[in-house]
């Protein structure tokens, strides 16, 4: 064997040994990209899916917050026509008539005497000669709307009967029936 042909055999098993390799390179270029454009597209989905989810869960929190928004303001509503409907009886009760009145206070002094011994009766001006009149009290000017305060001798004991009080009184207590009553279709 000469020179010349050890010189071409190696010149071959180089060539083909290239070939090989170029080929195997090939594949597994054409390997990679096949798992890749693979993991492409499931990163792909995976997004598209957070996404979709990400949305789900805005318009879930969106409708949430607007439901809430609106018991809100039903609710708003609801409290500005009761408020309106105790200054309507607010109104009402400071614009009696006197004989209305005279009848209503009678019977605020008779409750309080089951309570204390009444020895004063704080009342506004417009309702002074009304209390005068009553036997047994006396008197006491009160920056009230209506009704009465009644006292005992000693001013150590108070029955509030303002109608102030009393409608507050029925404010707390009755909130839910009167509510009830008011809205109930």
């Amino acid at each position: 064997m000469g020179l010349e042909e050890v010189k071409r055999d190696i010149l071959e098993k180089a060539d083909s040994e290239a070939k090989r390799i170029i080929s195997e390179g090939k594949r597994e270029a054409e390997k990679i990209g096949i798992e890749t454009e693979a993991q492409i597209k499931s990163y792909r989905e995976k997004a598209k899916s957070d996404a979709s989810r990400l949305i789900e869960a805005m318009e879930r929190k969106e409708a949430a917050a607007a439901e809430f928004e609106a018991k809100k303001m039903k609710l708003d509503k609801k409290k500005e026509i009761i408020n309106a409907a105790f200054a309507d009886v607010r109104k009402t009760l400071s614009s009696m008539p006197e004989s209305r009145r005279e009848a209503y206070l009678k019977r605020l002094v008779e409750k309080a005497k089951k309570e204390i011994d009444v020895a004063y009766v704080y009342a506004n001006s417009s309702d002074r000669k009304i209390i005068e009149r009553m036997h047994g009290v006396s008197y006491k000017e009160a920056d009230l709307a209506g009704g009465i305060i009644a006292e005992n001798q000693d001013s150590s004991i108070r029955v509030d009967y303002s109608y102030e009080e009393i409608l507050d009184s029925i404010e707390k207590e009755s909130m839910q029936e009167i509510a009830a009553k008011l809205f109930s279709s």
